[in-house]
Protein backbone atom coordinates (compact mmCIF):
# COMPACT_ATOMS: atom_id res chain seq x y z
CA UNK A 1 0.00 0.00 0.00
CA UNK A 2 2.81 2.15 1.07
CA UNK A 3 4.98 1.55 -2.04
CA UNK A 4 1.02 2.25 -4.28
CA UNK A 5 1.04 5.96 -2.51
CA UNK A 6 4.56 6.48 -3.03
CA UNK A 7 4.19 5.88 -7.01
CA UNK A 8 1.66 7.89 -7.12
CA UNK A 9 3.27 10.41 -5.10
CA UNK A 10 6.41 10.51 -7.57
CA UNK A 11 3.84 10.08 -10.58
CA UNK A 12 2.30 13.35 -9.18
CA UNK A 13 5.58 15.22 -9.04
CA UNK A 14 6.87 14.43 -12.39
CA UNK A 15 3.75 15.37 -14.05
CA UNK A 16 3.61 18.72 -11.92
CA UNK A 17 7.39 19.48 -13.14
CA UNK A 18 6.57 18.19 -16.86
CA UNK A 19 3.93 20.82 -16.96
CA UNK A 20 5.20 23.81 -14.67
CA UNK A 21 8.16 23.10 -17.17
CA UNK A 22 6.57 23.78 -20.38
CA UNK A 23 8.35 26.28 -22.81
CA UNK A 24 5.84 28.10 -25.41
CA UNK A 25 7.07 28.10 -29.19
CA UNK A 26 5.82 31.79 -29.23
CA UNK A 27 7.60 34.79 -29.96
CA UNK A 28 7.24 38.01 -30.81
CA UNK A 29 9.68 41.29 -31.63
CA UNK A 30 9.17 44.59 -32.16
CA UNK A 31 10.93 45.99 -35.35
CA UNK A 32 10.95 50.00 -35.71
CA UNK A 33 10.99 51.97 -38.60
CA UNK A 34 14.21 54.47 -37.67
CA UNK A 35 16.26 53.40 -35.05
CA UNK A 36 16.10 57.44 -33.52
CA UNK A 37 13.66 59.90 -33.70
CA UNK A 38 13.83 63.73 -32.54
CA UNK A 39 10.61 65.60 -32.27
CA UNK A 40 12.59 69.00 -33.50
CA UNK A 41 12.84 67.32 -36.93
CA UNK A 42 10.33 69.09 -39.06
CA UNK A 43 9.96 66.18 -41.52
CA UNK A 44 9.51 62.17 -40.93
CA UNK A 45 6.06 60.51 -39.64
CA UNK A 46 6.36 62.57 -35.85
CA UNK A 47 7.48 59.37 -33.97
CA UNK A 48 8.77 56.04 -34.36
CA UNK A 49 6.82 53.33 -35.96
CA UNK A 50 6.41 50.39 -34.47
CA UNK A 51 5.28 46.60 -35.53
CA UNK A 52 4.77 43.79 -34.18
CA UNK A 53 6.49 40.38 -35.61
CA UNK A 54 4.49 37.41 -33.93
CA UNK A 55 5.58 33.82 -34.46
CA UNK A 56 4.03 30.58 -33.48
CA UNK A 57 3.76 27.18 -34.69
CA UNK A 58 -0.10 27.17 -33.44
CA UNK A 59 -3.19 28.62 -35.12
CA UNK A 60 -5.26 31.15 -33.32
CA UNK A 61 -8.19 32.44 -33.86
CA UNK A 62 -8.35 35.78 -32.27
CA UNK A 63 -5.30 37.76 -31.39
CA UNK A 64 -4.78 40.92 -29.39
CA UNK A 65 -1.79 42.96 -29.28
CA UNK A 66 -1.37 45.15 -26.16
CA UNK A 67 1.19 47.92 -26.36
CA UNK A 68 2.05 50.01 -23.11
CA UNK A 69 4.50 53.02 -22.98
CA UNK A 70 6.28 54.30 -19.66
CA UNK A 71 6.61 57.49 -21.13
CA UNK A 72 4.85 59.22 -23.99
CA UNK A 73 2.09 58.39 -26.13
CA UNK A 74 0.69 56.62 -28.68
CA UNK A 75 -0.51 58.80 -31.90
CA UNK A 76 -2.60 58.52 -34.87
CA UNK A 77 -2.51 60.69 -37.98
CA UNK A 78 -5.92 62.06 -36.26
CA UNK A 79 -5.55 61.88 -32.55
CA UNK A 80 -3.47 60.83 -29.25
CA UNK A 81 -4.34 57.33 -28.12
CA UNK A 82 -2.68 57.40 -24.74
CA UNK A 83 -0.19 55.23 -23.04
CA UNK A 84 -1.77 52.22 -23.71
CA UNK A 85 -3.15 50.56 -27.14
CA UNK A 86 -5.23 47.69 -28.19
CA UNK A 87 -5.20 46.31 -31.37
CA UNK A 88 -4.98 43.25 -33.81
CA UNK A 89 -1.39 43.60 -34.75
CA UNK A 90 -1.43 46.61 -36.55
CA UNK A 91 1.73 49.37 -36.83
CA UNK A 92 1.32 51.68 -33.39
CA UNK A 93 3.14 55.31 -33.91
CA UNK A 94 5.01 56.34 -30.50
CA UNK A 95 5.84 60.19 -30.43
CA UNK A 96 7.34 62.11 -27.60
CA UNK A 97 3.89 63.67 -26.65
CA UNK A 98 1.88 64.05 -24.11
CA UNK A 99 -1.59 66.06 -23.66
CA UNK A 100 -0.65 67.76 -27.30
CA UNK A 101 2.41 69.08 -25.79
CA UNK A 102 6.14 67.97 -26.66
CA UNK A 103 7.62 66.61 -23.28
CA UNK A 104 11.57 66.06 -22.66
CA UNK A 105 11.79 62.81 -21.11
CA UNK A 106 15.06 62.66 -18.92
CA UNK A 107 15.65 58.82 -18.57
CA UNK A 108 15.43 55.88 -20.47
CA UNK A 109 12.24 53.88 -20.44
CA UNK A 110 10.53 51.01 -21.78
CA UNK A 111 7.54 49.96 -24.48
CA UNK A 112 6.19 46.45 -23.62
CA UNK A 113 3.89 44.72 -25.70
CA UNK A 114 1.50 41.62 -24.42
CA UNK A 115 0.13 39.10 -27.49
CA UNK A 116 -2.70 37.65 -25.73
CA UNK A 117 -5.27 34.86 -27.23
CA UNK A 118 -8.55 36.80 -27.42
CA UNK A 119 -10.22 33.43 -26.86
CA UNK A 120 -8.44 32.34 -23.36
CA UNK A 121 -7.01 35.75 -22.84
CA UNK A 122 -3.85 33.91 -21.82
CA UNK A 123 -0.29 36.14 -22.44
CA UNK A 124 1.08 34.11 -25.97
CA UNK A 125 4.73 36.08 -25.84
CA UNK A 126 5.74 39.21 -24.51
CA UNK A 127 8.74 41.58 -25.21
CA UNK A 128 9.42 45.18 -24.43
CA UNK A 129 12.00 47.70 -26.10
CA UNK A 130 13.72 50.56 -24.22
CA UNK A 131 14.29 54.20 -25.58
CA UNK A 132 16.81 56.11 -24.56
CA UNK A 133 16.66 59.79 -24.41
CA UNK A 134 20.39 61.33 -26.24
CA UNK A 135 20.44 64.80 -25.90
CA UNK A 136 17.90 65.85 -28.93
CA UNK A 137 16.84 62.52 -29.50
CA UNK A 138 15.50 59.55 -28.70
CA UNK A 139 17.06 56.17 -29.13
CA UNK A 140 15.95 52.50 -29.55
CA UNK A 141 17.52 49.95 -27.85
CA UNK A 142 15.90 46.62 -28.28
CA UNK A 143 15.56 43.76 -25.85
CA UNK A 144 13.35 40.19 -25.88
CA UNK A 145 11.58 38.52 -23.84
CA UNK A 146 10.58 35.08 -23.56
Amino acid sequence: MKRGFLILGVTLVLIMMFVACEKTNNTVIITTDVNSYSPMMSSGSGGIKMTPVFNSKNAYTKLEYHWITDEGEFISSFSHLGKEVNNQGETVLWSAVENDKVIDIKSSFEIRLEVIDGVSEKILANTKLTIKPNEIFYEVVKTELE
